[in-house]
């Protein structure tokens, strides 16, 4: 009997060790239902929308409004709404563009500006003609139209494509109403001095960071400096930020991490100006996010906590 019963539980044991291997293999040959494809995600690019400055600009540097900024289809600058009252319109030709605003209006009379900016074989800006007109009405009807302003200012660029003279000239096609200058150093790809005519020498030292084209908005940069101040308002040169992105030649290739301005005197000899120090700090999305600077200018101490701020929004890629 007890041969029996070791022989019954053999078979038994067989027969489970062939089940479990049976098992096995049609788990092993189980073509699993394919999982779906995952939904491409979209891809966005960033473009700036707006600038906040400081409060309060008292350090006698080139002055500037907040700004919110609106594109076309082709990501070109169509409109800067300025808070301090500017609304400039910018419209695209083939070979020029043209910036132009209503600076103020009422039933008797307006005054306008219009800057017509004529690009080179490799669109950059050749030069740009500034004419102010002021118009005078009488029972809603034109009776004058008078113009006020006629300015004109030319770029020069190097073999490589860098900016490095740019000439203003007080009344167009009049070279010898050259009134305002700027010459420019190009070092490893980067801006590195700036100096005017107006008697200021800027010196910069960069960082090793790739070039942030928002920071062109920021205090003191290249092509935004305090120079320009002297130009009692020149509507080209306060301008030059917004050109700067595309049709001004090359950018620096990294980011400006100090500026030193030194003011020049009639004799030529250089004094210290200012001293600048910038913090940059990026959003999540890599973009700038605030400006800090810090370190003196013409004696007095930059406050803390003078940053100005800035705002992206991000375009899907097509």
């Amino acid at each position: 009997m007890k041969i029996l019963t070791r022989y019954i539980i053999c078979i038994l044991s067989v027969i489970a060790i062939f089940s479990s291997c049976a098992g096995e293999d049609i788990m092993l040959y189980h073509e699993k239902e394919p999982e779906p494809e995952p939904e491409p995600q979209p891809e966005y690019y960033w473009l700036l929308e707006s600038v906040d400055y400081p409060e309060s600009n008292k350090l006698e540097m080139q002055s500037r409004d907040d700004f919110t900024l609106t594109y076309n289809d082709a990501d070109s600058i169509i409109i800067i709404d300025n808070d301090g009252g500017d609304y400039i319109r910018v419209d695209y030709k083939d070979k020029f563009f043209s910036f132009s605003r209503v600076r103020n209006s009422s039933a008797t009379g307006r005054t306008s500006d219009s800057l017509l900016i004529y690009l080179n074989e490799n669109k950059q800006i050749d030069y740009a003609l500034h004419v102010t007109n002021i118009e005078t009405f009488k029972d809603g009807e034109l009776i004058s139209n008078r113009r006020t302003q006629n300015d004109s200012t030319v770029c020069k660029y190097n073999a490589e494509g860098y900016m490095t003279n740019m000439d203003h000239y007080d009344y167009s096609g009049n070279n010898n109403s050259l009134s305002y200058a700027e010459e420019y150093v190009i070092t490893d790809g980067n801006i590195t001095e700036v100096t005017s005519s107006a008697g200021y020498h800027h010196i910069y030292t960069y960082d090793k960071t790739a070039y942030i084209q928002s920071a062109s908005y920021v205090y003191e940069m290249p092509l935004n400096t305090i120079s320009i101040k002297s130009r009692g308002g020149c509507w080209f040169m306060s301008s030059l930020p917004f050109l700067s992105a595309k049709y001004l030649g090359k950018a620096s290739v990294n980011n400006v991490s100090r500026t030193v301005i030194k003011k020049i005197d009639r004799n030529g000899a250089e004094s210290d100006y200012a001293d600048i120090v910038y913090k940059y700090v990026l959003d999540e999305n890599n973009m700038l996010s605030t400006a800090t600077l810090s370190g003196v200018v013409n004696g007095q101490n930059i406050p803390d906590n003078y940053v100005s701020k800035f705002s992206h929004f991000g375009k899907e890629k097509k």
